[in-house]
């Protein structure tokens, strides 16, 4: 049976709020740089219509504004998921600390050192 102490379960949680942060972050700047993207195509777009090209060469442009429109959504819908995620692993670690209320480290500050389990557990 595998034992954890309240010291690696909040470890674990702040290790997973920041990967989800980083995550959040990455997400962030690269629905920018696509957002960006779109506008340019968008004005890449207007200024071709202005010049009349054939609705054959319009329909390409078209195609590629909606490419990175499609992958801006689906980086903006990442970015939510991250925050959520980080949301729920702060929310889990304060729930954990108000619950417990620090007895992991009262025990372990105790100035008496713990038993030993075995001692108790296999006792005849």
């Amino acid at each position: 049976m595998a034992e954890i102490t309240y010291g690696q379960i909040q470890e674990h949680l702040v290790r997973l709020a920041t990967a989800t942060a980083a995550e959040e972050a990455t997400a962030r700047e690269r629905f920018e740089r696509l957002n960006a993207k779109v506008v340019e195509a968008e004005r890449n777009y207007r200024a071709i219509e202005q010049l009349g090209f054939d609705p054959l060469t319009l329909h390409d442009f078209q195609q590629v504004g909606g490419a990175l429109v499609g992958q801006a959504r689906a980086v903006a819908a990442a970015a939510n998921s991250a925050i959520e995620l980080n949301g729920m692993a702060r929310t889990a670690g304060l729930a954990i600390e108000r619950r417990h209320g620090g007895f992991d480290r009262a025990a372990a500050s105790a100035p008496v050192p713990p038993a030993h389990r075995d001692a108790y557990n296999n006792r005849l």
